[in-house]
C-alpha cells in the first residue's frame, strides 16, 4: 500500500511537467503567416502586382485632360483676337480728298517698264482706310504674281504714305500690261517698319488686303486678294 502512492504521486507529477513544457513549446513556435497576409503586407494584390493608389492609377488621363484643356484654351485666345480685330470697325473720313498727279508714285523698280514712254504706264488710284489713327505711316506693297505674295523682298513696288483721318490716298503708276493686282497693307502706328504681333502671333496693328481678303489663321491667298485694274479706284480696308 505504501508502496503504491508514491508511485501514483510521481505519475501525476510527470504528467503536469509535461503538460507545461508542451504549452511553452507552442509560445516557443513562430506563427505561421498566410500566403496572402504576406502579399498584402508587401503591398501586392491578388495577381501579385504592387497596389497603387487612385492618383496613379489616373495621373497620365489627368495629364492628357490638362493639356487638351491649354489647347482648348489657346484657340478660344485666338477665335477671340481674330474676332475683336475682324469686328474691330474701321474709322472713315468725312471727306475723301481726290489726288491729284503730284500723288501719282511711280513704280520705277518694276522689272521691263519703260519710264520714258507714257503709253507703256497706267495710272491706278489707291485708297486705304480704317487707320486706328493719325499716327505713325501706312505701309503697302503690291504684288503681281502668286509666288512671294505677302514678302515684300518679292512685292512688284513698297510704299509708304501718310494718314490723314484715318485714310490713305494716292496713285500708282505701273506697266500697263499689268491686268490684275494684289494689295497690302498695315498701319505701322509706332514707326518701328514692322507688323507687330502679340506673344501668340496675332498682328496687334491693323492691316488689310485688296478684295476685302482675310485669312482665317494667316494671310491670304494671291487668288483671294487679287483684283482687276479698271478705271475705278481700288479700296483697302484695314482692321
Amino acid at each position: 500500500m505504501e508502496n503504491s502512492r508514491p508511485q501514483g504521486t510521481s505519475t501525476q507529477g510527470t504528467s503536469t511537467q509535461g503538460i507545461i513544457s508542451q504549452t511553452m513549446a507552442e509560445k516557443e513556435l513562430p506563427r505561421q503567416v498566410d500566403p496572402y497576409e504576406r502579399q498584402a503586407r508587401r503591398g501586392l494584390n491578388d495577381q501579385g502586382r504592387l497596389n497603387s493608389s487612385p492618383w496613379k492609377d489616373n495621373h497620365g488621363n489627368l495629364l492628357l485632360a490638362f493639356l487638351a484643356l491649354l489647347c482648348l484654351v489657346g484657340v478660344a485666345v485666338i477665335a477671340i483676337q481674330q474676332a475683336r480685330l475682324r469686328n474691330a470697325p474701321p474709322r472713315f473720313p468725312n471727306k475723301i480728298d481726290q489726288p491729284d498727279d503730284s500723288d501719282i508714285d511711280p513704280l520705277n523698280t518694276v522689272e521691263g517698264a519703260n519710264a520714258n514712254a507714257d503709253q507703256n504706264l497706267r495710272t491706278v488710284e489707291l485708297r486705304i482706310f480704317g487707320a486706328a489713327s493719325d499716327k505713325g505711316m501706312m505701309k503697302i506693297a503690291m504684288y503681281d504674281k502668286g509666288e512671294g505674295f505677302n514678302d515684300p523682298d518679292n512685292a512688284l513696288g513698297i510704299d509708304t504714305w501718310r494718314i490723314s483721318d484715318g485714310v490713305c490716298t494716292g496713285k500708282l503708276q505701273m506697266p500697263a500690261s499689268i491686268r490684275r493686282l494684289a494689295i497690302s497693307a498695315y498701319h505701322d502706328e509706332n514707326g518701328n517698319g514692322q507688323l507687330d504681333k502679340n506673344a501668340i502671333g496675332i498682328p496687334s496693328e491693323r492691316y488689310g488686303f485688296s478684295g476685302g481678303a482675310r485669312g482665317l489663321t494667316g494671310p491670304p491667298s494671291y487668288e483671294e486678294a487679287t483684283v482687276s485694274l479698271e478705271d475705278k479706284p481700288i479700296d483697302v480696308s484695314i482692321r
